[in-house]
């Protein structure tokens, strides 16, 4: 491991980038933080840290710069996220299992956060009020509609002047702001306008193609924003757009070891051949997209595959 002092790394970054500090650490931490750190003066919390080096388009794995706190909430994240994936992956009654653990997890972690003096970091707040969002959205519990207004929050804890409409003209973004700004335009999506919401998408697209500049650790959000925006673009009938989309979210997830939208992506340009007419093509794909979500469990979107595959093809996967 190459040892780096931290600050003088984010200096020379920043610099590099053509960032001012004020523009670095918009919505995460004050300017002072900033010059404070990079003067080796003062070390954040690691949520903080985390945000601030996303931005600059590079890994946190070299840094250890964690409290007690931070390691139980990054843990508690990381089991939160599982059971996420779970809840909507899953059927019941494995769907009601990680409803509780989120649930149970979430209040470990506002907890935590409470007693730590943690929970006013912006970063935090932010994670809390996206995951009480996409908590309630799964239940049922919000419309579409106030979906999109508490994303717009959250979105805005960290970016403050935030607009759906002109996503680049912020020249940085960390992985959870992209993460966030993707779920978004599902929201817009989930309300029926499609338009906007590959309006968000396409700009979003831009985005982590041209700043996937270090984010090695996830593709940069190339296989999420890759899936989101080619479902999209299938549900306008946009197959040859989406199939090329889709086949770089595909090669993100596999030049990166990101596989977590890999079968989902096999999936979307498994209906895009076939309305493009290249049945052969389509079969091999629904197969290869089956196997995977049987691997990894994702019953829900493997049942929706079975039903697509016998209707397109006449194919069986239950023999």
């Amino acid at each position: 491991m190459e040892m780096i002092f931290l600050g003088d790394y984010i200096r020379q970054r920043r610099k590099d980038l053509g960032l001012t500090q004020r523009q670095l650490c918009e919505g995460i931490c004050d300017t002072t933080t900033i010059s404070r750190m990079e003067r080796g003066e003062q070390t954040p919390r690691h949520s903080t840290v985390t945000a601030l080096l996303e931005r600059l388009g590079t890994s946190y794995d070299q840094y250890v710069l964690l409290s007690r706190e931070e390691i139980e909430i990054a843990a508690l994240q990381r089991e939160i996220t599982v059971a996420s994936v779970q809840l909507q992956q899953g059927e019941e009654p494995e769907r009601s299992r990680a409803r509780a653990q989120v649930l149970e997890k979430l209040g470990e972690l506002e907890e935590i956060a409470k007693s730590g003096g943690i929970e006013d970091t912006p970063v935090i707040r932010q994670y809390l009020l996206s995951v009480r969002a996409a908590l309630r959205t799964l239940e049922g519990s919000i419309s579409p509609e106030e979906e999109i207004t508490a994303l717009l929050e959250a979105i805005r804890i960290t970016a403050p002047r935030f607009n759906p409409a002109k996503i680049n003209s912020r020249p940085y973004y960390s992985l959870e702001e992209v993460r966030l700004i993707s779920h978004l335009a599902l929201a817009y999506s989930h309300m029926g306008d499609h338009k906007k919401a590959v309006g968000i998408y396409s700009q979003l697209h831009t985005y982590v193609t041209e700043h996937n500049h270090g984010l090695v650790k996830s593709g940069g959000g190339m296989p999420l924003v890759a899936h989101n925006y080619a479902r999209e673009l299938g549900i306008r009938g946009q197959y040859k757009d989406a199939l090329a989309i889709a086949e770089e979210g595909r090669a993100a997830c596999v030049k990166h070891s990101h596989y977590q939208f890999l079968p989902g992506l096999l999936h979307i340009m498994a209906e895009c051949q076939h309305f493009l007419g290249n049945d052969k093509e389509s079969k091999e794909l629904y197969e290869r997209a089956y196997r995977l979500y049987r691997e990894f469990g994702n019953d829900r979107n493997r049942s929706i595959l079975q039903k697509e595959a016998q209707k397109y093809h006449d194919m069986d996967f239950t023999s």
